[in-house]
């Protein structure tokens, strides 16, 4: 039988995967920190761009005060201290149904908080200042979004879990319910004029990346126990 990642099995993680992940993981964040800092920040064409499509995505909310209130809930909804722990709740789901090792939801988990971290080391790095027209107080730098990082981290990995579920409707809808909350949130930080487009984009790109460079180093693993 050709080989299948998604098999059972009960190896080990090899510190060598282990070090591959993060590795791969902190070049992403390099990476995308050097394009800001070299790139996108000394470009004043994108400088332009961002911030007149700053100024227009915030007069969307001048006159809609529902929708600004929307936009304020939506933004505490979708931060990393519910998308991490929504990630974990879901892989507990999987191991109580012996459909994924306890080694492999750890380790998941794992993957999305040095995911986080590395998203706030690259704010440091860059050190963006947020929009002038913002409406809503944050106090780190803009870039990258930290919103659009961790949705993108928790997307990728829910949608990997979603995966390994037995119903097709459930790996389905939460393949759409994953997607639907990464636009959500990447049109919320515009329009709350906390972030630029870049910010946004880039986040968007660190997150979704380091997430999946992790789980090719690192691929989930079904319980062994499974037929």
């Amino acid at each position: 039988m050709p080989h299948n990642r998604w098999m059972p099995t009960d190896r080990r993680v090899s510190p060598l995967r282990v070090v591959a992940a993060v590795s791969a993981m902190t070049a992403v964040m390099l990476l995308v920190a050097a394009l800001g800092e070299w790139a996108i920040l000394p470009s004043a064409t994108l400088r332009e761009l961002d911030e007149g499509s700053a100024s227009r995505a915030t007069a969307v909310l001048a006159d809609h005060d529902r929708l600004g209130t929307a936009a304020h809930v939506w933004a505490a909804l979708s931060g990393p201290w519910v998308v991490h722990p929504l990630v974990a709740i879901w892989a507990g789901v999987l191991v109580a149904r012996r459909r994924l090792t306890l080694r492999a939801a750890v380790v998941t988990v794992a993957v999305g908080v040095l995911g986080w971290a590395l998203g706030a080391v690259c704010k440091e790095i860059v050190d963006r200042p947020r929009p002038s027209v913002a409406l809503a107080e944050v106090g780190s730098w803009s870039y990258p979004s930290g919103h659009a990082t961790n949705i993108a981290l928790g997307a990728v990995l829910l949608v990997s879990l979603a995966r390994l579920a037995e119903s097709a409707w459930v790996r389905w809808g939460t393949t759409l319910l994953a997607l639907a909350a990464v636009a959500l949130t990447a049109a919320d930080r515009l329009l709350l004029g906390v972030h630029y487009v870049s910010d946004v984009v880039m986040g968007l790109t660190l997150g979704a990346a380091a997430a999946t460079l992790a789980l090719v180093c690192l691929p989930l693993r079904r319980d062994a126990a499974l037929p």
